[in-house]
């Protein structure tokens, strides 16, 4: 089980998170709130990327989608979503997400979305017990959106997932919903 008590963090004489207490168990949790609001620095926080204030327990194997692909240039597809698993998982996930055919591809050949499956797919290959999603949806179309959220569903059976998401419909959906 995720802890997090009295989580703070701030950058200077901003305050970003305050006294922040949760317990996350299985399940998918919505992270949510105001763009500034801390849900990327709090997720950050639990993979150990930021200094704070508190202490955060029980994260175990942490997998972690930024916001942004950060792929290395240097490898296909494949070898970037290998480099967390075995050409077996990183193949079976990339077909998962639809990029069966991208796999020898370099990131620099891929669209922006095409980029961000591929670093969604190194994120669910890897072995993890919590799951950091940073807008996993992001720039994704609602057909692909659709395929990728059943897949993070199926990945995610008895592990814990934060996935920060602006949409409030789509956080209703989840099993908890963690508002800053």
């Amino acid at each position: 089980m995720l802890e997090l008590s009295h989580v703070g963090k701030s950058y200077g004489e901003k305050i970003v998170l305050q006294d922040r207490s949760a317990c996350f168990s299985q399940g998918i949790y919505a992270v949510t709130g105001p763009s500034g609001a801390g849900k990327t620095t709090l997720l950050r926080i639990i993979a150990g990327l930021e200094t704070y204030t508190g202490t955060v327990t029980g994260a175990g194997r942490i997998s972690y989608l930024f916001q942004e692909p950060r792929l290395f240039p240097w490898y296909t597809a494949q070898e970037n979503v290998a480099l967390v698993s075995d050409r077996d998982t990183a193949h079976a996930t990339l077909t998962a997400v639809g990029l069966e055919k991208e796999s020898p591809a370099y990131p620099h050949a891929l669209s922006g979305g095409m980029q961000r499956r591929v670093a969604l797919a190194r994120a669910l290959a890897a072995p993890f017990d919590t799951l950091l999603l940073d807008e996993p949806l992001a720039g994704l179309d609602e057909k692909t959106a659709k395929s990728v959220l059943a897949l993070i569903w199926e990945k995610a059976q008895k592990k814990t997932v934060l996935f920060v998401t602006h949409d409030p419909v789509l956080a209703e959906t989840m099993d908890g919903r963690f508002a800053l």
